[in-house]
């Protein structure tokens, strides 16, 4: 899956990035303001810059995950201003900064957007193998939405799943909207 979402050209993330973010946005969830969070994309990830750009101006309380530089596998939530100026963290994935006014606590969470390498339709989802999403989600209110994006071809016929492992409610991709059957 990685080989082939790195062979994608920029006009095809472009161009399927922006049927997902219409797609999401479209669903009723978003209709009314929600505290959401989403990602900053890296490399030929789902682009992400439109779609939370939107998130915010539609009035939804947007934080975005900042990797601890204290403790390994760990991320924290931030609230930005779209005017912020973004910082790499340690595997070059920009970042809102971290201050501490902005800090949003896992549990205050209405949705998370995730970012993902695989899906099945069962909801199971393969990230990039550090955990870092399956320990945040662990922190989050079983009513809390996980809506993961994809691209079609991202879909698998079964991911194994581990005990850790935190299986997604929906996904979304460029045609589809799957909600997942558990």
């Amino acid at each position: 899956m990685r080989t082939r979402r790195a062979a994608l050209t920029q006009d095809v993330i472009d161009r399927d990035s922006q049927a997902i973010a219409q797609r999401l946005l479209a669903l009723p969830f978003f209709s009314t303001p929600r505290i959401v969070s989403s990602f900053v994309s890296f490399k030929q990830e789902v682009a992400t810059a439109g779609l939370n750009a939107a998130l915010k101006e539609r009035g939804h309380e947007l934080c975005l995950p900042v990797v601890s530089p204290d403790v390994l596998g760990e991320m924290e939530l931030y609230g930005f201003d779209l005017k912020a100026e973004f910082i790499p963290n340690r595997f070059g994935i920009l970042e809102p900064p971290a201050l501490p006014e902005h800090h949003i606590a896992p549990e205050q969470l209405e949705a998370v957007i995730l970012p993902l390498t695989a899906f099945d339709a069962g909801g199971q989802r393969l990230g990039m193998g550090g955990g870092y999403y399956d320990r945040l989600l662990k922190k989050v209110r079983p009513q809390c939405l996980l809506i993961g994006i994809a691209f079609d071809f991202q879909e698998a016929e079964e991911i194994p799943a581990e005990p850790w492992d935190m299986p997604l409610h929906e996904v979304v991709t460029p045609t589809r909207h799957l909600i997942c059957r558990r």
